[in-house]
């Protein structure tokens, strides 16, 4: 099976395996990964989800896979050589990355909301030496991330880019010891599914529409969901656990 789902408590884990295409995207991989996610998704137990790979995370597009398609193909199947289930995901998505997430791969990431990296890892979008460009949208939300100069570099270029400088440029979250993403990927889940998931969701919604609509409307979304926080029945009893707290501690 070209995926596989774990459930921790309230962390799902999914994990890419088939490390002997470097969990490389073929089309059945593609769908088992929307599913995977949809699955994990209805799962009301479920409040946070670890995106990882067996062995590597992934180096992008399953090549022979792409081999022979024609237009005709591409345009039926709106052919991305991606998995855009990602994008939609309600619930707070953290990629756990070792060693490469390159092409198809590093546009798994961009659509994640934390990514944590082991430091050997590598980054970048080398479609253009294979005589195309990203389809899943890797040019728009790897410009949206490091900007339009950082973006150009890395899409015109083709070059991959260490975890550090990955860090630098906004693309990546952590960066954290070889072998270890997993581990920190899935203690950050923990942490996040500890939190109200009411807030958490809204905080999810404000934070993506920053990125994508002018200041005024991100603005105005903020407050809408702040106001509605107070309508969840989650703020006021940890108003109140934190003043009954700092009371004691007089």
């Amino acid at each position: 099976m070209g995926v596989e789902i774990e459930r921790n408590d309230a962390v799902g884990v999914v994990t890419l395996n088939r490390p002997e295409a470097r969990n490389a995207l073929s089309r059945p991989m593609i769908a088992d990964l929307a599913a995977a996610l949809e699955t994990l998704e209805r799962d009301a137990a479920v409040a946070s989800i670890v995106l990882t790979g067996r062995e590597v995370f992934c180096a992008g597009a399953d090549i022979a896979d792409m081999h022979g398609i024609d237009l005709a193909t591409a345009l039926a199947e709106d052919f991305s050589g991606c998995c855009d289930r990602l994008a939609s995901c309600t619930k707070p998505l953290i990629a756990a990355v070792e060693a490469y997430a390159i092409g198809g791969g590093c546009e798994l990431i961009e659509m994640c909301d934390l990514v944590i990296a082991g430091a050997g890892a590598r980054f970048g979008h080398p479609e253009i030496a294979l005589g195309t460009l990203s389809g899943g949208g890797g040019t728009q939300r790897l410009a949206r991330a490091v900007g339009r100069a950082r973006a150009m570099d890395l899409v015109l270029t083709g070059r991959l880019i260490s975890a550090a400088e990955a860090e630098r440029i906004g693309l990546i979250s952590r960066v954290v010891e070889d072998g270890t993403a997993r581990a920190a990927a899935c203690e950050a889940a923990a942490q996040i599914a500890a939190h109200p998931i009411h807030a958490v969701r809204f905080a999810k919604q404000a934070v993506d529409r920053a990125v994508s609509v002018g200041l005024a409307d991100g603005l105005a979304l903020e407050r809408r969901l702040f106001h509605l926080s107070f309508a969840v029945g989650e703020l006021e009893p940890r108003l109140a656990q934190f003043l009954a707290r700092r009371g004691s501690a007089r």
